[in-house]
């Protein structure tokens, strides 16, 4: 469904290229859920805006980006603006503001309906109803007359996704779309969106901090870290037995509940800025097992079935619990 094939994004500093992400490559499956997991700043969301064209000012696109055929990336600001709702979507981290509090949910829905076709606005409105019931809202003919404020976060998360599928987008991307719920509404959607893309073939982009989510949720996972992806592949196995050291650092940042009161090992340092990455593995300053070999450049290598790593001592540290 979605091939991506060195995607980098720079932006102009004064005459200076300055790097935001990339290059990045990963493909995901007609039907597929795919995480892509890092701290905040790693890139995740930018990488995101580039595969939906809504880079800020001044950010450059470099690479490839295949929907089922077509490079969005090399289309024309016309041709991805009819592409996007049609056959790509996106919803956000936060629904509440992601939906305008001036109108009602008729009117939002029934003109993302009705921007990607000839739809009456009567059966544009009877299309609303049907993606409200689809989506697990209760009553939708009266929920339609309801302004935003007027929902929980939960229901408008709701009907963000429905309002994404409005015109029959095959392609979600869901920008950390849990992490303003409560735990109970999180599961929601998260059984909404597994239920969504095993009922209907609809290939998911799911962007988290949170393992735990991506383990629940996830076929297969990417983990980024300053730009780039450092390991990849099917969730259950890489959660389980990580290869990366920063990979094995986030499993460490998880909670545990049979150490309560134990302090949480995290990851000390931080990650370089933007721009100022460094040659080889960008995380060797933050490695404990760093060595001069690590400042040189280190491709994606193959560990086994669809387990690929970006370390050069991935097969050595192996065996070694995270």
């Amino acid at each position: 469904m979605l091939e991506v094939e060195r995607v980098a994004v720079t932006y102009d500093k004064g005459g200076r290229s300055v790097p935001l992400t990339g290059p990045v490559s990963f493909s995901i499956g007609e039907g597929e859920i795919f995480g892509l997991v890092g701290e905040s700043g790693s890139g995740k969301s930018m990488t995101a805006l580039a595969l939906m064209r809504l880079l800020p000012r001044h950010a450059q696109l470099t690479g490839r980006t295949v929907l089922d055929g077509t490079d969005l990336a090399a289309l024309p600001e016309r041709g991805m603006r009819a592409l996007r709702g049609s056959r790509i979507s996106m919803i956000f981290q936060e629904p509440v503001t992601a939906l305008n509090p001036v109108f009602k949910l008729e009117a939002q829905l029934v003109a993302a309906i009705r921007a990607h076709g000839g739809a009456s606005r009567a059966d544009a409105r009877k299309r609303a109803v049907e993606l409200l019931r689809m989506v697990g809202i209760p009553d939708p003919e009266t929920r339609l007359s309801y302004y935003p404020h007027q929902l929980s976060g939960g229901m408008c998360q709701r009907v963000m996704i429905g309002m994404a599928l409005a015109a029959g987008a095959r392609f979600l991307i869901a920008d950390e779309p849990t992490t303003a719920l409560d735990v109970t509404i999180q599961e929601q959607i998260l059984q909404l969106i597994e239920r969504l893309s095993r009922e209907t073939g609809l290939s998911v982009l799911f962007i988290s901090h949170d393992l735990g989510v991506v383990a629940r949720l996830c076929d297969r996972v990417a983990v980024m870290y300053a730009g780039e992806i450092v390991e990849t592949g099917e969730a259950d196995a890489l959660l389980r037995a990580p290869l990366h050291p920063y990979t094995k650092g986030l499993l460490r940042c998880a909670p545990d509940l049979s150490e309560i009161g134990v302090v949480q090992r995290g990851i000390p340092g931080t990650p370089p800025p933007a721009g100022a990455w460094p040659s080889g593995c960008r995380f060797r300053a933050r490695c404990a097992f760093a060595l001069p070999l690590c400042s040189e450049p280190q491709a994606l290598a193959d560990h086994g079935d669809d387990h690929q790593v970006r370390c050069w001592r991935a097969a050595e540290l192996a065996g070694q619990v995270h």
